[in-house]
């Protein structure tokens, strides 16, 4: 089961995620001390936990405000080694163009973009899956109903990852909603992000068919937990 260190940037600072709402997000401290610098997070967990695969989340692009694109390729810079999953509001073709041809400039070649249903428009999904490793987030939002029926349709396999955001937090994973749902996982690969809690969720999504999944809260209770932290620099 792949673990994900999942991340949420707001103003070049990593903030907490709570049940979706985004505008209630603050930085996250633990233990009192400031975990919101993303280069001491990721640097942190990647000692402590066998983690090589982290999602960042740049809130302000997905709200369509000024972006965090160069705290992100100093990020990519910083971790070669990371494969990075980056959802930065992903609306149009054109952006996805642009901001690739942004990291390849830099040579930089560690990521993979999610492209979220709450943002994208106009996609032809065959023309996508021809070009990059996307990630596709169904965003269970009450408007999941048609993006699954076009992900169901789709003979290729994907990369899905359903993002329950009102569960984050460790608020419990949705299984109800899950368990209709269980083609489209045996599909495909599959992760989930929201409401995880502990090693029982992990497991009981293996066996359902979920190759992994994004989790925050679970990591930031560990490093609570952990002596001899790393000073902060």
């Amino acid at each position: 089961m792949k673990l994900i260190l999942a991340i949420d940037i707001r103003k070049e600072k990593v903030v907490k995620a709570y049940a979706g709402l985004r505008l209630n997000y603050k930085k996250l401290s633990l233990n009192n001390n400031d975990f919101s610098c993303p280069l001491f997070l990721i640097n942190t967990v990647i000692k402590k936990f066998k983690i090589n695969t982290v999602y960042i989340a740049d809130l302000d692009a997905l709200a369509m405000k000024k972006d965090n694109k160069k705290l992100i390729k100093k990020i990519f810079y910083s971790f070669p080694n990371i494969n990075f999953l980056l959802d930065a509001g992903f609306n149009y073709p054109i952006v996805i163009y642009n901001y690739n041809k942004y990291l390849e400039n830099h040579k930089l070649n560690n990521y993979s973009f999610v492209l979220g249903t709450e943002s994208i428009r106009n996609y032809r999904l065959k023309d996508l899956l021809q070009k990059k490793n996307f990630f596709f987030s169904i965003d269970f939002n009450g408007s999941e109903s048609k993006w699954i029926g076009r992900f169901f349709q789709e003979k290729a396999k994907l990369n899905l990852i359903f993002m329950f955001v009102k569960r984050t937090g460790g608020r419990g994973v949705n299984y109800s909603v899950l368990n209709k749902l269980k083609n489209l996982v045996c599909q495909n690969n599959c992760f989930l992000a929201g409401g995880v809690k502990n090693k029982c969720d992990l497991k009981r999504l293996q066996y359902f068919g979920f190759k992994g999944v994004l989790v925050s809260d679970m990591i930031h209770k560990k490093l609570k937990g952990a002596n001899n932290l790393p000073p902060i620099t």
